[in-house]
């Protein structure tokens, strides 16, 4: 049975779209390391095969979300099912800027000090469009600017990331380390963005390790998405019998590409430097099975639409020696991608 109407749920990949219909269970499964374990056990306790999951880049904070749709639809070599495009004229409440410098000078410090060897600092924007946004049309729209990437759609969080956090498959454990960003191949070998990257792959190595019997070696590349380039790592190799992709969440996430290093000192010092929660932006999102297997992205070039209001987020990785302007006009180009999608 396909439901008419729109999809609740969107997740999108090469030539693979996976749309979930109808009311379905919406569940909580609230905070602290265990939260993947009890999003696991609620999709085996529902009876259904696939559940859609969206959880806080703070493990300490309220407001993930798991939804077991009634149905699931998987369309091969096809896109979100979207409506006419409308030009949202969106107006900027809240450009970030000032919170976003303050918190960098605070960063400085830190760093300096030696609290932390690494920090991701992310910027809030907030804006107030001309209508409601068909939120599938918005999905759809960013879908096509970024085919390479990883397309979400979960209760209000729309985005299209670059960056695979983990995919477990037929036994295979695969994660993509992206750190290092610049709007050209060439400003990518610099000692900052060689730096940030062996972090961030340190970080997802020492997030998997516990789970494989046998690593893959390293692949090492330059990756573009969109007008971004990336310094990439892909790490994975082969599990263990009865591996789950949600036991792989709770050791690997945060990764130092979205939170620092070390993980609880960059942590804490996220939690003091924002003003505002970063609610889901950061946060893995994606789908799993009752089998163990799935797929999470970190939920990057996004933003959280509700009604006329959107809220939008970027990032980047601070580290000693880090230009503000130059990290500042990193996380413009990084917005781009939402703010184009709602016609900005």
């Amino acid at each position: 049975m396909i439901f008419d109407g729109d999809p609740r749920v969107a997740w999108s990949h090469g030539e693979q779209t996976m749309l979930g219909y109808g009311g379905g269970d919406h569940i909580d499964p609230g905070i602290g390391p265990d939260r993947y374990l009890r999003a696991a056990e609620a999709l085996r306790a529902s009876g259904k095969d696939l559940a859609f999951a969206s959880f806080t880049f703070d493990p300490d904070e309220e407001g993930s979300v798991v939804v077991v749709p009634d149905e699931v639809v998987t369309i091969p070599a096809r896109g979100i099912p979207a409506g006419s495009p409308v030009s949202l004229q969106p107006d900027v409440v809240l450009d970030g800027i000032e919170e976003w410098r303050r918190g960098f000078d605070r960063a400085m410090s830190a760093l300096e000090s030696g609290r932390v060897e690494k920090v991701v600092l992310a910027r809030r924007m907030e804006l107030e469009l001309a209508s409601p946004p068909h939120l599938p049309s918005l999905a759809e729209k960013l879908r096509l600017t970024g085919l390479s990437s990883y397309t979400f759609l979960v209760e209000g969080l729309v985005g299209c990331s670059p960056e695979l956090l983990v995919s477990l498959r037929s036994g295979r454990l695969s994660s993509l380390a992206l750190a290092g960003t610049a709007a050209e191949a060439g400003g990518l070998g610099s000692n900052k963005m060689e730096r940030e990257h062996r972090l961030t792959v340190e970080s997802v190595r020492e997030g998997l390790e516990g789970h494989l019997r046998l690593f893959d070696e390293e692949q090492r590349e330059t990756l573009v998405f969109g007008t971004i380039h990336h310094l990439g790592t892909r790490i994975g190799g082969l599990t263990g019998p009865g591996a789950a992709v949600t036991d792989v969440l709770s050791t690997l996430h945060p990764t130092a590409a979205v939170a620092g290093t070390p993980r609880a000192e960059a942590l804490g010092l996220i939690r003091e430097i924002e003003p505002r929660s970063r609610g889901r932006y950061a946060g893995p999102v994606g789908w799993f099975r009752p089998t163990g297997e799935g797929e999470f992205a970190i939920a990057l070039r996004c933003g959280v639409i509700e009604g006329d209001r959107a809220i939008l987020y970027a990032g980047g990785g601070i580290v000693k020696g880090s230009d503000p302007d130059e990290e500042l006009e990193e996380t413009e180009m990084k917005l781009v991608p939402m703010l184009s999608a709602l016609g900005g």
